[in-house]
């Protein structure tokens, strides 16, 4: 598949961005550290996912916690998502056999067996459909929620419902559910205040605020993030927890023979009339890409890489980062800075992002087997025997997850300029 940089040369437009600066005026920091408000996670933590459909789908996903994971490398961090879908506060969709009460407990045991230092929560889109009238019941269920999970002494995270998005009809119109959306969501951001937690408000973040604006549908059905829809909610996710935009940028100046980075550590320079080489390693992987059906130009909706270069002989240069071509374009082009969206690194993020999705699952059959009637179940007198067999997924666990502290490091990388074509 063509990268970015290659599809913006045969199209004759940069890539991904206007300009450089255009880039610099959106992405400019006063500095690299993340400001003192700002989410954190550190060395031994462990994280739980704890929600209803859209935690669920993080599973199969891994776009958030591969964004976290490589945000915050070397620091190991423990992933576990406990979602279930159409679970609510009460618990209701773990009951299996038993009550809402019984659900409930099974939510309880599960986390409290993690042990999590941080929790992200996800309640009040299943909640919010009985409206208004419904709201007291919700907050006196997220009040008890939430004094079961203060045994644990995490730090939560609340995440809002994102809107129910409008995908025309036969489907309801969701005017009227976005309304209590809204309800349920000021409410939620009310009872993080009073805690003092973070809150991500995904109902603006993946709605009318939602920047750029999507050109495909966020969700299969108005309420149920698609891929692509997830991979978008990433961005605005960290947005939400104060966390900034990665930058990642190399400007170089042929002339003078120096090079300026951000994001990345360069070394090993060198200038000769035909060519730029250097090494780099990044602070930290890039997101991943987005999913295969995303819309031509969709990363721009993520900060882009960028590379400058001024001073080039006329001609055409072909950028190559460990020997693979990354495009080709003209003196004057590089000049402007040109946007990089593919690459060994892309390469190393979809590798740890598909590894965090084959943990996610290994550990999903490790808490909710097949069978769990017959293993431990009212018919475990049958099948009970095999229930031995179900520890056994830790090890290979384990092992994944020792994969993607691997996966989340950033590898040096050779980058080099070399003109291929003369005027």
């Amino acid at each position: 598949m063509p990268n970015q940089l290659q599809r913006s040369m045969r199209a004759g437009a940069l890539a991904a961005t206007a300009t450089w600066f255009a880039v610099c005026a959106a992405y400019q920091v006063v500095a690299a550290a993340e400001p003192a408000r700002a989410f954190s996670l550190s060395d031994g933590d462990r994280v739980v996912l704890l929600g209803g459909t859209m935690i669920e789908r993080q599973q199969s996903y891994g776009n958030l916690e591969a964004a976290l994971t490589a945000r915050f490398y070397p620091a190991r961090i423990q992933f576990r998502n406990l979602g279930w879908s159409g679970d609510t506060v009460f618990g209701e969709a773990r009951a299996g056999f038993g009550n809402a009460a019984d659900g409930f407990a099974h939510l309880k045991q599960h986390v409290l067996d993690l042990k999590p230092t941080v929790i992200l929560l996800n309640y009040g889109a299943n909640e919010s459909f009985a409206g208004k009238d419904g709201l007291p019941d919700f907050l006196a269920g997220l009040e008890t929620l939430l004094n079961t999970l203060d045994e644990t002494k995490a730090r939560i995270v609340f995440l809002s419902p994102t809107p129910h998005e409008d995908l025309g009809r036969p489907l309801p119109d969701p005017a009227e559910h976005n309304a209590q959306l809204a309800q349920y969501t000021a409410a939620i951001a009310k009872v993080a205040a009073e805690r003092g937690a973070p809150f991500v408000n995904l109902f603006e973040l993946l709605g009318k605020k939602l920047q750029p604006p999507s050109e495909l549908p966020l969700t299969d059905d108005g309420l149920h993030l698609t891929a692509y829809g997830d991979w978008r909610a990433v961005p605005a996710i960290e947005q939400g927890l104060g966390l900034l935009p990665r930058q990642w940028f190399v400007d170089i100046d042929a002339r003078q023979r120096n090079i300026a980075a951000r994001g990345t550590t360069i070394s090993d320079a060198e200038f000769t009339p035909r060519s730029i080489r250097f090494q780099a390693v990044d602070r930290q992987l890039p997101l991943p890409l987005p999913p295969p059906d995303a819309p031509s130009g969709s990363q721009a909706a993520t900060a882009p890489r960028i590379v400058r270069v001024f001073g080039l002989p006329p001609g055409k240069h072909e950028l190559q980062i460990d020997g693979q071509s990354m495009g080709v374009a003209a003196a004057e082009a590089w000049a402007t800075g040109l946007a990089v969206g593919d690459g060994p690194d892309f390469a190393q993020v979809e590798q740890l992002r598909q590894a965090i999705i084959a943990k996610n699952e290994l550990y999903f059959h490790r808490w909710r087997p097949q069978n769990v009637t017959y293993l431990f179940g009212f018919r475990k007198h049958e099948q009970g025997n095999n229930a031995v067999e179900i520890p056994q997924f830790d090890p290979l666990v384990e092992e994944k997850e020792n994969e993607i502290h691997r996966l989340a490091e950033p590898a040096a990388r050779r980058y080099q300029i070399i003109q291929v074509e003369a005027p």
